[in-house]
C-alpha cells in the first residue's frame, strides 16, 4: 500500500474515531436536552458515515451507531488496511455503561479539547480546532530557519498549481500535508474556474445575490476586494470575466478548478496565514523609521512564542520592545478565552488585531484585564511605535 494510501486511512479512522467519542459524550450526558442530543447524534453519524465506502455507510444507521458504541469500536470503524492503530479494540464504555476514564486522555491525544466533550461542539468547530493545532504541532517541530520559511510561505504560496506549490514548498512539502483540492470545494467555483484573492492569494467565496453572483475574498471583502461576474463572456476554454466592485479589487485571472489546483486547509488559511499577513504588513508600515529594528520569528524562546519584535532604540532614551503576536479570529469571545488559557508570560505580550476589528479592543482588553496581555490594532500599533521613534514618550 503506498504512503498516501496509509495516510488516508489513518485520517478517516481517526475521524471515526474522533466522531464515537463526540457521541459517547452526548449520550451519557444526562443533563443535555434530547433535541440536542439527538442533533449531535446525527451530527457525529454523518462523519463517521463519510469515513466508510458507500457500500458500508449506507449500511449504518443510528440504531447500529448507538449500538457500536457499547462495544469494541471495530464494528463502527473503516477498514484498517496495513493500518496498525488497534482501535478497533478500544471500548468506550464501561460495563455499567459509564464514560470510560481514559476518553478524555484518548481525546486530547487526537487534539480534541476537553471543552468540545463538556459542552458538545460540533464537528465543524472540533474539525477546525485539530487542523489549528495540527498546524502549530508541526511548526513548533520545525528548526528555527524552516519556521520562518513556512510562515513565510503561508503568506505567498497558501494555493495554486500543484507544481507550483511542490517547487515553492520545496524540503518542507512533505511536512506539511494541510493542502486539499480546490476541486473539492464547490462554494469558490465559478463554472469550473475558481480565483485567487489578490491580497491573501486564497480562494474567494462565490456567493448568488439577487440577479448578480458577487466573488469575494472573506478575510479581505471589508477592505474592498470583491467582485461581480461580468454579462460579457469569456471565450470556450477561458475562465468568466469579473468586474471590481470594491476599491482594492484589481484585475484578478481565473484558475481551472481541477484536482492538481490545491489550497490550504481553512483552519490552516484563518489561523495561518491571515495572522502571518497581519504581521508582514506591520514590518512593511514600519521598514525605514529612524531607530526601529523589527524582527520577524525570532524563534526565542521558542519559535511560536510570539512572532515580531519590535525595538526602537532612541539615543539618550531607555530601549523600547514590542514582543508581537497578530490574531485575525472571527470570534472576539472566543479569542479571549485562548488568551486566558494561555501560560502567562514574563514580558507584555501585545495581541494585534485586524483595523476592522477596532471595536472589539476594549471588549478584549477588559477580559484580559491582569494579564500581561494588550490588545491594540496594527494601525494604533504602528502609531504607537512611530511616536516612541520621534522621541515622544
Amino acid at each position: 500500500m503506498a504512503l498516501t494510501e496509509c495516510d488516508d486511512v489513518r485520517v478517516r479512522r481517526e475521524q471515526a474515531l474522533t466522531a464515537c467519542c463526540l457521541a459517547v459524550a452526548a449520550e451519557t450526558d444526562a443533563g443535555l436536552e434530547s433535541v440536542r442530543r439527538a442533533a449531535m447524534l446525527m451530527d457525529c453519524l454523518g462523519v463517521l458515515r463519510a469515513a466508510h465506502p458507500p457500500g458500508r455507510a449506507a449500511q449504518l444507521g443510528m440504531r447500529e451507531f448507538r449500538r457500536g458504541l457499547r462495544g469494541p469500536l471495530a464494528p463502527l470503524l473503516p477498514p484498517q488496511g496495513d493500518v496498525d492503530d488497534r482501535f478497533g479494540e478500544l471500548r468506550l464504555l464501561d460495563a455499567a455503561g459509564l464514560v470510560r476514564d481514559a476518553l478524555e486522555d484518548l481525546c486530547r491525544e487526537h487534539l480534541v479539547p476537553q471543552t468540545a466533550l463538556d459542552r458538545h461542539w460540533p464537528w465543524a468547530r472540533v474539525r477546525a480546532e485539530q487542523e489549528e493545532r495540527r498546524l502549530f504541532e508541526v511548526m513548533r517541530r520545525l528548526e528555527p530557519e524552516e519556521y520562518r520559511q513556512a510562515r513565510a510561505l503561508l503568506a505567498e504560496c497558501p494555493a495554486g498549481p500543484l507544481r507550483v506549490l511542490r517547487k515553492r514548498w520545496d524540503r518542507l512539502w512533505m511536512r506539511f500535508d494541510f493542502f486539499e483540492a480546490v476541486s473539492d470545494w464547490p462554494w469558490c467555483q465559478l463554472e469550473g474556474w475558481w480565483y485567487p484573492c489578490l491580497k491573501c492569494r486564497w480562494p474567494m467565496r462565490v456567493v448568488e445575490t439577487g440577479q448578480e453572483v458577487e466573488v469575494r475574498c472573506e478575510a479581505h471583502r471589508a477592505r474592498g476586494v470583491h467582485y461581480r461576474l461580468s454579462l460579457e463572456r469569456g471565450g470556450r476554454g477561458v475562465a468568466p470575466i469579473l468586474l471590481g466592485t470594491g476599491r482594492a479589487s484589481e484585475p484578478v485571472v481565473g484558475l481551472p478548478a481541477s484536482v492538481d489546483h490545491l489550497a490550504l486547509s481553512r483552519p490552516v488559511w484563518r489561523y495561518g496565514v491571515l495572522p502571518t499577513l497581519l504581521e508582514i504588513e506591520l514590518r512593511d508600515r514600519l521598514k525605514g523609521h529612524a531607530h526601529v529594528q523589527v524582527e520577524m520569528w525570532p524563534g526565542e524562546p521558542r519559535p511560536d512564542e510570539y512572532d515580531l519584535r519590535i525595538t526602537v532604540a532612541v539615543p539618550g532614551r531607555p530601549v523600547r520592545t514590542w514582543r508581537v503576536d497578530a490574531k485575525d479570529w472571527a470570534s472576539a469571545d472566543a479569542l479571549a478565552k485562548a488568551l486566558l488559557e494561555r501560560e502567562p508570560k514574563r514580558y507584555v505580550l501585545y495581541i494585534v488585531l485586524p483595523d476592522h476589528q477596532a471595536h472589539e479592543v476594549a471588549c478584549l482588553n477588559t477580559r484580559l484585564t491582569g494579564r500581561r496581555t494588550k490588545v491594540l490594532t496594527l494601525t494604533r500599533l504602528v502609531e504607537q511605535v512611530k511616536r516612541a521613534a520621534r522621541g515622544a514618550r
